[in-house]
């Protein structure tokens, strides 16, 4: 009985896959048997990698590759539309076709909005949360779901956060965009399956390269009360 997670030959596409969670999305893709194009806005952040606070981001072309995969490393800066565009077109002209596409791209801060309490909020803080994480997700599915049903099939996979589902205080922006990738991602898939189905995973904290561990590992019963399956 083949594997349920078996992925042979399917070709994936990441946004933000040079580090943290993107990272591990193409490395479990990988060791699924699928072939990965690799997205991040700098080219040393997928070819060669670079230093960032609290962990090293690794080559992860070479981990693919290492583990037997084809793998690619596009740039491409997903917040602007000719990019996403010009991501696409290189991605086909590389592996042929697309199967699997993971929206990794988000955060709760930036380079050009910030988190904190309501009424120390600019709309423009509001504006660029929703860019970063609500318009990349859309401009980046929307690209990829005609060649999904025009190969007849296709998954894509939108990462949201639990600040999406839940009250967030000093996060509002994030967790109002995050609310955001839920409801499109619940509206993708409606209109675009059966061809395309569309997921959208609700996290919960992650320690990645940009952020330090949030449960203290040294207090069991705090490790004891967070969930990690579910």
């Amino acid at each position: 009985m083949p594997s349920f997670f078996d992925l042979t030959d399917r070709v994936a596409v990441v946004t933000g896959g040079s580090q943290g969670l993107g990272k591990a999305t193409c490395i479990a893709l990988a060791e699924a048997g699928a072939d990965v194009v690799v997205v991040a806005r700098e080219p040393e952040e997928v070819t060669v990698g670079r230093s960032r606070p609290h962990e090293p981001v690794g080559p992860v072309v070479d981990a693919v590759r290492a583990l037997g995969r084809r793998a690619v490393g596009v740039t491409a800066d997903v917040r602007d539309a000719e990019q996403v565009e010009r991501m696409i077109e290189e991605a086909l002209g590389l592996t042929g076709r697309i199967d699997i596409l993971v929206n990794v791209v988000g955060g709760s801060w930036g380079e050009t909005f910030r988190a904190g309490p309501l009424l120390e909020l600019s709309p423009h803080d509001v504006e660029e949360a929703y860019r970063l994480n609500v318009v990349t997700m859309f401009r980046c599915a929307t690209a990829v779901a005609p060649l999904m049903m025009k190969q007849g099939k296709g998954v894509i996979t939108n990462i949201a956060s639990r600040a999406g589902r839940e009250p967030s205080p000093g996060s509002a922006a994030y967790g109002a965009a995050k609310a955001g990738v839920i409801n499109m991602s619940l509206t993708m898939a409606s209109e675009w399956g059966p061809e395309v189905r569309v997921n959208v995973i609700a996290l919960g904290g992650i320690e990645t390269p940009h952020r330090p561990c949030w449960v203290d590992l040294d207090q069991p019963e705090r490790v004891s009360d967070t969930p990690t399956s579910a």
